[in-house]
């Protein structure tokens, strides 16, 4: 992503709270010189007589005019319009749907990356489905950058948990690649793979330590494979999200990168599930990478040439039989 990341689409909600989303937008389009779109989407409102006093034909105009200035009043105060080469139609305001607008406009503009905030109603309304940040992240044509603290940017611990699938590597290398490109010296990461329970308790040839031996080996294998660190492999067991949000509560990362999907089917339906679950509940900032362009051509590419990706039939008890045959 560092080589290739040009153009940077940010969502605004003109609040105080969104100042931080801005700005940490704007930071990554410092230090990669990404162009970045200001973006920001409103719906009519509901009683526009309680704004505007007497309405006439003219008050939409009004009330878009206003919003168009406020966007332009956050820009200026966050130091978007100080950037070089800032140009006044990088500022977008639209009616609509404000995850069909974001998403439009970044296919509009072949954006590299998305910067969105989480939602900022609160813990109970991050729970439910249908936000902004989920209607983004489900259709997005690039990576997805949800921030919840503009305080922990750039990171120092990152959390990258994969599920050892072509596609999960294609996320993960994309996510190595945009930490390359933030710069900012060293930082802590950890590279993350949960077990199944069934997976660890219903072989018959192999230990619970066997199977997670032999996981942790395929995960370092996987991290070699795609030119990262093997000592920051960790495998733990258990339920997806559930594990994914323990680990992020004791190791307190400021970055979580992973991707939306990986395996294929239900599964594949199931990894959906968790990275939402994971960005609806977790406290730090998010990376999610989609299964976009990019990603499904280079899966296909790595499936072709069986290199990269978990094979995890030699943990199954077929398997298991078949050496002992040898």
């Amino acid at each position: 992503m560092s080589n290739t990341l040009k153009t940077i689409v940010i969502g605004t909600a003109l609040t105080d709270t969104s100042d931080d989303v801005v700005r940490t937008g704007i930071a990554i389009a410092k230090t990669t010189g990404a162009t970045p779109w200001l973006i920001n989407v409103h719906s009519l409102p509901d009683s526009p007589a309680e704004i505007f006093g007497a309405v006439d034909g003219g008050w939409i105009d009004e009330y878009e005019k206003a919003l168009r200035d406020k966007l332009a009043q956050q820009a200026q105060r966050t130091g978007l319009t100080g950037l070089p080469g800032f140009v006044p139609h990088q500022l977008y305001s639209a009616m609509g749907s404000t995850y069909g607008e974001i998403v439009e406009l970044a296919q509009r503009v072949r954006a590299d990356l998305i910067v969105i905030g989480a939602s900022e109603g609160g813990a109970l309304h991050r729970l439910f489905l249908g936000s902004t940040a989920d209607g983004v992240v489900r259709k997005a044509p690039c990576p997805v950058l949800v921030v919840r603290s503009g305080s922990t940017f750039p990171p120092a611990r990152v959390e990258f948990p994969v599920d050892l699938s072509p596609l999960s590597a294609s996320a993960f290398r994309q996510g190595l690649e945009f930490l390359a490109g933030l710069g900012g010296g060293a930082m802590e990461t950890e590279t993350l793979f949960i077990l199944n329970p069934l997976e660890v308790s219903g072989s018959l040839h192999f230990t619970p330590d066997q199977v997670e031996r032999f996981a942790l080996d395929e995960l370092r294998r996987f991290l070699v494979a795609n030119g990262a660190r093997p000592e920051t492999a960790k495998v733990r067991t258990g339920y997806p999200w559930e594990e994914i949000l323990a680990v992020l509560e004791e190791r307190r990362p400021d970055l979580v990168i992973l991707g939306t999907h990986g395996r294929k089917g239900f599964e594949r339906l199931m990894l959906g599930s968790v990275a939402s679950a994971v960005m609806h509940r977790a406290t730090c900032n998010l990376l999610i990478v989609p299964p976009g362009a990019r990603l499904q051509q280079e899966a296909e590419q790595e499936l072709r040439r069986e290199r990269v990706g978990a094979d995890w039939s030699f943990v199954s008890d077929e398997a298991a039989a078949a050496a002992a045959a040898h």
